[in-house]
């Protein structure tokens, strides 16, 4: 680790940007080394870190993608009624995937058309948001939404997570969004279709589950809504 010098970490940098290595895996790869070099100078091993002052590839920040109403009915259209329930409540509330996940039926007001976002459904299971995390919120529900959700919950028991599998031998379990997305969502996006202005058929865009959170975002604020009104129904910490 002594022979490393900054500059071979330079280069080492120069020859994967070469190479066609990404500015994600790159940067992932330089925070590992520097992560370890720094535990070296802790340790006296090392009385400097190579990995200082680096020149790393910039990282492309790509524009949100989200739906039109026409796009987002049309994949609705082609859900089954549980994930189209779901799927509704991402379009119109902005809750994340995890959050969608590990809703629980009594963190449902129906009488005041409101949810509160408390848990979230992660690769470790079910976990609480802290309490002063600005995740952990009161959502809105339209009345449309509203409806469906009580549809779909009414047969469930009062402390059960909303939204779980359907597979036979297999109901009820938390979802795995990597599951979820290959079996349900990509499918679904890909057998919509929608008509332009124009009155053309097309093919909805190849956007994430996450674009649904995105696309409420929009939403909102073509309705006129506040960035900072918008900030706090999402959950964001900056609305930038």
């Amino acid at each position: 680790m002594r022979a490393i010098t900054r500059m071979d970490i330079q280069s080492w940098i120069r020859a994967v940007v070469d190479k066609g290595a990404g500015a994600c895996a790159i940067k992932r790869a330089f925070n590992l080394t520097s992560s370890m070099m720094r535990a070296a100078v802790d340790d006296d091993v090392l009385a400097v870190s190579p990995c200082r002052n680096i020149d790393l590839p910039t990282i492309a920040v790509e524009p949100p993608q989200w739906f039109t109403l026409d796009q987002a009915q049309s994949i609705l259209d082609e859900l089954p009624t549980a994930w189209r329930t779901m799927c509704l409540l991402g379009f119109y509330t902005g809750l994340r995937w995890g959050e969608l996940s590990g809703l629980h039926r009594h963190r449902i007001d129906r009488r005041r058309s409101r949810l509160f976002v408390v848990e979230v459904n992660a690769k470790s299971g079910i976990k609480e948001y802290p309490k002063r995390s600005k995740s952990r919120r009161e959502v809105p529900l339209p009345p449309h939404v509203l409806e469906a959700l009580e549809r779909h919950i009414h047969r469930l028991d009062r402390d059960a997570v909303v939204f779980t599998t359907l597979t036979k031998g297999r109901a009820g379990r938390l979802l795995a969004d990597s599951n979820w997305r290959g079996q349900t969502w990509w499918p679904t996006v890909e057998a919509a279709y929608y008509f332009d202005t124009d009155g053309e058929q097309q093919i909805v865009p190849h956007y994430p589950p996450h674009s649904m959170r995105h696309t409420c975002a929009s939403w909102l604020v073509q309705k006129g809504v506040s960035l900072y009104e918008v900030q706090h129904l999402l959950g964001h910490e900056s609305f930038h």
